[in-house]
């Protein structure tokens, strides 16, 4: 396939209005045939697909068997909603496809999920059939009557010991027809229920059309500048909108993608180097992991295009990728390329996009400009756009957007602003345009009459030369309201105490957004969400009563 071809076919997806998930797979399958779709880390092993590479046919013919089994064989109907919970493979997205092509509904879940919490997330969704694997099964679940809402349990393969009525997919699999013809379906109907990760109490389910899915990831699959050649790398979770909505970018603009199952920076350096793919994907806490390995270590020059999304990503890191890295023009080597996405669950993951060039810098916590259609505005409190240059909240509207909470009227109608979705984010627009994120509204720190912006002091800790990693939050004080404190996780070998970093914070920081305490903790305690971002909820609970007494005094530097 020629360059123009590979361009022309990109165009020709983005701008389709016809595409949905009545007919998304059955698109790019036409578009790209017998092309590499992915390379797997873990080979697959059914009768009709073995090994770790597969076309977009191939892929095709799966989701038209798992289609075929599910409508004709469980009996799953339009509307019906089906829960996919398995350990992170590739199965998954595609197993959402064949559900969302038969009318019913996918709601994809982490497979860490404890089984009160899917337990919930059943309840709350009404969902009556459940497909999972054998390991997240036996590890989280354990019992079917753990959830009782479920009426139909499917297992991908090895059903033995799970329990009665259990339905094992593989046979039936291998046994339906690869033919299953492109559904009609409204762009707008509801197809897929994600759940938020919870980071401020119960999760909702962000209810997704196939406009809202399909909309944004189409456009930027169009408008990176990607070959004929390219492989793209990632080992993001595929049940999280991040690593889903990436698959979507993928097919829609026929890459071939390399999926690694699980995230190990020693392990991701060595793929990348050995693989050789031009483009890697991942969270700002997989880059951090992987500096804190030794990046220079690996031969990385092959990656034209670096990929970060779900957190704010440090611009001095992405500067390190890119150096890393190589983009060849006319025989001269240039510094790779780095995409910086701004999203969320009710956003389809993808909203805001920062193309960085080489020679072309932008300002700092600038996060690019919206994805046409997609509309942003910063607005007040009461819903009032505020001038370029005012930080308040960021509202957004366009295609990309939630339908709403599932069954949480009241949270739908606080969530919309006159038809604006109102993100929780704190941001401000330039006179061009750009957006720049300030922090989550949630975890804007009110101390003593100030506002503290967590992300811009981290940031600023981040400087220090020992800290691999750090989450500031507020917590409750007795005079000031509330006081930062900064949890942190050093370099791998580096020995500071959590007395000389503060020491360095008051120097370096202004005293009133400087951290009143740091706490230093190993990397596996700190509690993260699916795409590795902090979980300031937890560390806020964990704690609060740092400088309260039982009878409300204080009890710590202050």
């Amino acid at each position: 396939m020629s360059q123009i071809e590979h361009i022309f076919k990109k165009f020709k997806m983005a701008f389709d209005r016809g595409v949905h998930f009545g007919n998304f797979i059955d698109r790019v399958a036409d578009l790209h045939g017998d092309k590499t779709c992915f390379i797997l880390d873990t080979s697959l092993d059914y009768s009709f697909m073995r090994g770790d590479r597969h076309s977009y046919v191939e892929w095709l013919g799966f989701v038209n068997r798992m289609a075929n089994v599910l409508k004709h064989e469980i009996g799953i109907r339009a509307g019906d909603r089906v829960i996919v919970d398995m350990s992170n493979r590739i199965e998954i997205p595609f197993t959402c496809a064949a559900i969302m092509k038969i009318g019913a509904v996918a709601i994809p879940l982490n497979f860490m999920l404890t089984s009160g919490e899917i337990a919930y997330i059943a309840s709350d969704s009404g969902a009556r059939f459940f497909i999972v694997d054998r390991n997240v099964f036996a590890s989280r679940i354990v019992s079917q009557e753990r959830i009782p809402v479920v009426e139909k349990w499917m297992v991908l393969d090895g059903s033995t010991g799970l329990g009665e009525g259990m339905i094992e997919l593989k046979l039936l699999l291998d046994e339906a027809s690869p033919e299953f013809p492109p559904q009609r379906k409204d762009p707008d109907e509801l197809v897929g229920i994600f759940y938020t990760s919870g980071t401020t109490g119960f999760p909702k389910g962000a209810m997704m059309s196939s406009k809202s899915l399909l909309a944004a990831q189409r456009m930027t699959a169009a408008v990176v500048p990607t070959t004929t050649r390219d492989i793209g790398a990632m080992a993001l979770p595929l049940a999280h909108l991040f690593g889903f909505g990436l698959w979507i970018i993928a097919l829609s603009g026929g890459l071939t993608g390399l999926f690694v199952r699980s995230f190990n920076p020693k392990k991701m350096l060595e793929i990348i180097e050995k693989m050789k793919p031009t483009i890697f994907v991942g969270a700002p806490a997989m880059y951090l992991m992987m500096l804190d390995v030794g990046i220079d270590k690996y031969d990385l020059s092959h990656v034209r295009i670096w990929g970060s999304s779900s957190d704010a990503m440090p611009d001095e890191v992405a500067k390190i990728f890119c150096r890393a890295g190589g983009l060849y023009i006319g025989g001269k080597r240039f510094p790779s390329i780095f995409l910086d996405a701004y999203g969320m669950v009710e956003l389809s993951a993808l909203a805001c996009l920062k193309i960085q060039l080489p020679g072309i810098n932008f300002p700092t916590g600038c996060v690019g400009w919206p994805m046409p259609p997609i509309r942003m505005r910063v607005i007040d409190d009461e819903g009032n756009k505020l001038p370029a240059g005012s930080v308040g909240e960021l509202a957004v509207k366009g295609p990309c957007v939630t339908l709403g909470y599932w069954g949480k009227p009241e949270e739908t109608k606080a969530a919309m602003s006159n038809g604006w979705f109102r993100t929780g984010d704190m941001a401000k627009k330039d006179r061009l345009g750009r957006v720049y994120f300030v922090d989550r509204k949630k975890d804007v720190i009110k101390s003593g009459g100030y506002s503290v912006f967590s992300v811009e002091v981290e940031k600023e800790i981040l400087a220090h030369p020992g800290i691999s990693d750090v989450g500031v939050v507020g917590v409750p004080h007795p005079t000031l309201k509330e006081v930062p404190i900064a949890v942190v996780v050093l370099e791998p070998n580096a020995r500071h105490t959590a007395e000389e970093i503060l020491k360095w914070c008051e120097s370096n920081i202004a005293s009133y957004k400087c951290p009143r305490k740091v706490i230093i903790i190993p990397e596996e305690e700190m509690p993260r969400t699916p795409t590795m971002k902090i979980l300031k909820r937890e560390l806020r609970e964990k704690y609060r009563d740092l400088f309260l007494q039982p009878d409300g005094t204080c009890s710590g530097k202050s």
